[in-house]
């Protein structure tokens, strides 16, 4: 059991000096495989859309975005031409009545201000009300004729009309104020002059309104356009208007007629959805040589950019950066047709907040993996001692432990352990106790054979003191011509009787000399016959004496 107990304990000690731990290949196999379906939860999450990468859920809401701003810039277009067209038609019939009224042609509305006051009485009405009735922030009827047209500056007789004090977009309780027209049409309206009033619009003022005026025109639907964005003259105000010619019967141009739609009032009715990714607004820009001009709107959860009315755009697939001064902006755009002009639809965020966005889902997303792995590494470490704790404490008992068949462990792997070394024990403490018995056994007999072999060696000594002694006595006894007959007879002695003689001084006797030889007793009598008539003795006994004393002679001749 104990040459059992070095077996296990040497193979314990090359295990941890040689090979890795139980524990930390356990720990190894846990935490791979954890990570591989940490891995694969996340790609099949991914393929399926339930989770997307931070730039992906900003190109998303920024699509989201565009998509709902064109469809109600394109919606609102296509409402304000509506009413825009039968603006058109009620003010070529209002002009045509009054003319007719007054007995004037148009062309005689020129330089004659009574007729012109009474026309733009006569069309106030029609202004106002389709003013009120139109998603804008004004409405305006410029007629191709003037109070004066021998002053230097050349300008166009007719009504614009604005709403004051915009706060929302609905402007149903705003006040209206008259930005061009005779005065007497407010004072009639118990209406208030803009700040910056004047009689009338100065011509090249608004260069697409100029063109439209003195071109030609065709089919009415097909003939409305928004405009580029201005500076409204002596304001601080940028519009935009939505024009469309007003005809005569005979389809010729005498005036321009439409609505205004100012920065403030597009940024009112064209606020973002507010969003908890970032600060999306909404741009409607038009080309302009280089760069793009056009209105801003802000953000429904207060936010508005602080940029100027020109961008300088790079188109990146899939998204855009803008530039307006020193601020970059990171959207999308998309062509929209209004009317007989084409513009581009933007939305967009500040690059920095976009920037800001992408880091901070970095960082969570390095956050959670690292609270993920911190995680993962404790369960792992825990789950594995757990796991360990018995097998190893099985191992420490099979150290420590020398009666394993009482050994207790709550792992059915080490209880068979146990068990098997038990038995293996049991075998192993037979195979012992038969062995020391047989060692004992062999002690023993060890030890009666030495017993003999020394009273075997006290005969020996004695018997040779009792050669010696009568060897010394027969000595004297001895003749020495005799002896010296008998020395020199041993020369004269066949191989064959040199064997025989030399049995004989060996102790053997005539049996064991004859299965010794393989000769017949009949042959050894011969021998012996003349081995003794050679060495001159005459028996067996004087035989030995004579060689006893021989041997001592030759001993002491040596010494």
């Amino acid at each position: 059991m104990l040459l059992r107990l070095k077996e296990m304990k040497a193979a314990l000690a090359a295990a941890q000096t040689q090979g890795v731990s139980m524990r930390r290949r356990l720990m190894i196999y846990l935490f791979t495989i954890i990570v591989f379906f940490a891995l694969l939860i996340v790609i099949l999450l991914l393929l399926f859309g339930a989770i997307t990468p931070i730039g992906y859920e900003i190109e998303r809401a920024l699509d989201n975005q565009l998509k709902n701003s064109a469809n109600l810039l394109e919606r609102q277009g296509n409402d304000q031409a509506a009413y825009a067209l039968d603006f058109s038609q009620q003010i070529t019939e209002a002009v045509r009545n009054e003319l007719t009224d007054a007995g004037i042609t148009f062309d005689q509305l020129r330089n004659h201000p009574d007729a012109l006051e009474s026309m733009q009485n006569k069309l106030f009405e029609i202004v106002n009300s389709h003013m009120l009735l139109t998603p804008c922030s004004g409405a305006f009827c410029f007629l191709n004729t003037t109070v004066n047209d021998t002053l230097p500056d050349k300008s166009y007789s007719g009504l614009y009309l604005k709403f004051a004090n915009l706060y929302a977009e609905n402007t149903i309780h705003n006040d209206v104020c008259l930005f061009r027209g005779f005065p007497t049409v407010a004072r009639k309206k118990n209406m208030n002059l803009h700040s910056t009033w004047q009689l009338e619009t100065q011509t090249e003022a608004f260069p697409e309104i100029d063109g439209l005026m003195s071109g030609k025109s065709g089919n009415l639907s097909e003939s409305w356009f928004l405009t580029s964005v201005y500076q409204l003259p002596d304001t601080w105000e940028s519009v935009r208007f939505l024009c469309i010619p007003v005809l005569d019967p005979d389809g010729v141009t005498i005036g321009v007629c439409g609505f205004e739609i100012s920065s403030l009032y597009f940024s009112l009715s064209h606020k973002t959805m507010g969003s908890g990714q970032a600060h999306i607004f909404c741009a409607l820009l038009t080309e302009e040589s280089d760069h793009y001009a056009g209105q801003v709107a802000g953000n429904q959860s207060g936010y508005f950019p602080l940029v100027e009315n020109t961008f300088f755009l790079d188109d990146r697939k899939p998204l855009t950066i803008f530039h307006s001064g020193n601020t970059k902006f990171i959207g999308k755009i998309q062509k929209l047709k209004i009317g007989t002009t084409p513009h581009l639809v933007a939305v967009m965020l500040p690059a920095t907040e976009y920037q800001a966005l992408i880091r901070t889902a970095q960082l969570k997303i390095a956050a959670f993996l690292f609270i993920a792995f911190l995680a993962t590494l404790v369960s792992v470490l825990w789950c594995s001692k757990k796991y360990v704790a018995p097998i190893l404490q099985g191992l420490e008992q099979i150290k420590t432990s020398t009666d394993r068949a009482q050994g207790e462990s709550h792992v059915l792997e080490i209880e068979d352990l146990f068990a098997f070394l038990a038995e293996q024990d049991r075998a192993h403490e037979a195979t012992l106790s038969s062995l020391q018995q047989e060692r004992l056994e062999a002690q023993s007999r060890q030890e009666r054979l030495q017993s003999k072999l020394e009273q075997a060696s006290n005969d020996l000594g004695s018997a040779q003191a009792e050669i010696a002694r009568l060897a010394y006595s027969r000595k004297q006894e001895i003749d020495p011509d005799d002896f010296q007959y008998f020395w020199e007879g041993i020369s004269q002695l066949t191989p064959t009787e040199r064997k025989v003689f030399d049995l004989y001084l060996e102790g053997k006797n005539a049996k064991e000399i004859l299965a010794i030889l393989g000769v017949t007793e009949n042959t050894l009598k011969f021998h012996n016959k003349n081995i003794y008539n050679k060495l001159g003795v005459s028996s067996r006994k004087q035989l030995l004496r004579y060689a006893t004393l021989l041997k001592q002679q030759e001993g002491k001749e040596q010494q």
